[in-house]
């Protein structure tokens, strides 16, 4: 029994009522300012200060004067007492976000490709583990949805391209791939198993538009080989790309997983660039110091799951 009962004291935790007491304390370097912003009585600031002493087994308050410091225990008990009680504080506001257990919501931005084409099949097996949680997509281009993450009108991101100027926010990867030439089945270069860059000089080449960070891309392969277009257009749409093209109104960089049916059915072919195409590395953001959800880590957990399954086919080559 009595090792029982020192065992129980060894492990006892600090009573968070005090640790808020030292803090405030520390705070205003006040037993009275502590006493007022805690709406209690100085005595009982002081004798909550005493009883963690007396726990701690060390003095935590020195007196200058009509003022006091912390001792050097005192200062490290206030530094993780501070950071304890913000995580307690998190604790609460996050469980304040269920309105009962997987009520909630969570909020999607990706670009308009991956919400279509990617995020249907996730978002369904998302609702089966959380069928009561509000899920909202935003599709936009990569930079608008980083901007409305750092306004806080998305939890989540689904992005490539950013690089350095999301050096603010929390990143993990998810996937790369690598854009193949689009073309219709009935291009000359169809005859090719791959295409070299210099192939396509003299040939329309259809663009994303609106500040797209694949453009970039794409734009500096194509000069890094000297290969000048005929032209080069910027259609605004993935979907609108791939019908310019199905129809031989040019050809265009693309990833083979966006291409669906239309692959199989044989209105559009891809083929690989010789020394390699323009590749993207496809990342999930969110905001510096905020602790995921239980949500935002089930969706991410899908996510990596289903890239294979719902990208790859052997197609993509992962970061």
């Amino acid at each position: 029994m009595a090792i029982a009962s020192q065992f129980h004291a060894m492990i006892a935790p600090l009573d968070t009522r005090q640790l808020m007491t030292i803090v405030a304390v520390a705070r205003t370097r006040s037993f009275t300012e502590a006493a007022k912003s805690l709406h209690l009585t100085q005595s009982a600031v002081s004798h909550a200060v005493k009883a963690l002493e007396n726990d701690v087994g060390h003095r935590l308050f020195e007196r200058e004067g009509r003022r006091i410091r912390p001792t050097e225990p005192g200062e490290y008990i206030i530094r993780e007492a501070t950071e304890i009680l913000a995580r307690l504080e998190s604790m609460r506001e996050r469980i304040g976000n269920f309105d009962g257990w997987g009520r909630g919501r969570l909020r999607v931005g990706a670009t308009p490709a991956c919400s279509h084409l990617v995020l249907p099949e996730i978002i369904r097996e998302f609702k089966q583990s959380f069928p009561s949680c509000t899920i909202s997509i935003s599709p936009a281009p990569s930079t608008l949805n980083i901007e409305r993450l750092r306004h806080n009108e998305v939890d989540l991101v689904l992005a490539f391209g950013i690089g350095s100027e999301a050096s603010d926010l929390e990143s993990l990867d998810w996937f790369q791939d690598e854009l193949l030439v689009a073309m219709p089945p009935f291009h000359s270069l169809t005859e090719k198993d791959k295409v070299d860059l210099n192939d396509l000089s003299g040939e329309t080449l259809h663009l994303y538009g609106g500040n797209n960070p694949a453009d970039a891309i794409i734009k500096e392969k194509l000069h890094s080989q000297g290969v000048r277009p005929a032209e080069m257009i910027e259609v605004g749409s993935m979907e609108a790309i791939l019908e310019m093209v199905k129809i031989g109104q040019g050809l265009a960089f693309a990833p083979k997983w966006v291409a669906g049916a239309d692959e199989s059915i044989g209105s559009l072919q891809f083929r690989p660039i010789t020394d390699g195409g323009p590749k993207r590395n496809w990342r999930f953001y969110w905001a510096r110091q905020h602790e995921l959800t239980l949500f935002e880590e089930t969706f991410i957990g899908l996510c990596l799951e289903a890239k294979e399954r719902l990208l790859g086919r052997n197609l993509l080559e992962y970061a």
